[in-house]
Formats: structure tokens, C-alpha cells, sequence
């Protein structure tokens, strides 16, 4: 159960937006959770390589 473990990272407004938004899924706070970092970590992997490609026509040896 996350309900008091997370008083550390949570304030009890955004505990409850997530709690809410949870049932209205019909899954729990848990995998809510879960499922949010899964896509923010995912997100995050395909900004990576945008951020690169700028420089890597810049480096190509011309001929």
C-alpha cells in the first residue's frame, strides 16, 4: 500500500488528485504511479537523440 509511504513525496493535494484519478482509471495508485514514470522515462529517451542531431551534420567530414 502506497497511501502512507508517500507523504515524503507527495503533498496531500497531489495525493489526492492521484488517488482520484486512479479510481477513475479503475487501477491503483500503484501502477498509476508506475505507469507515469514508465512514460515520463520513455519520453525522455526519444528527446535524447533530437537533442544530438543538430551537431551531427555539423561534424560530418565534407567531400
Amino acid at each position: 500500500m502506497l497511501n502512507r509511504r508517500v507523504d515524503i513525496l507527495f503533498d496531500k493535494d497531489l495525493w489526492k488528485k492521484v488517488v482520484n484519478f486512479s479510481k477513475a482509471q479503475k487501477i491503483s495508485a500503484g501502477e498509476l504511479i508506475r505507469r507515469a514514470v514508465k512514460e515520463y522515462l520513455d519520453s525522455q529517451k526519444k528527446i535524447e537523440p533530437k537533442k544530438q542531431t543538430p551537431f551531427n551534420r555539423l561534424f560530418q567530414p565534407r567531400g
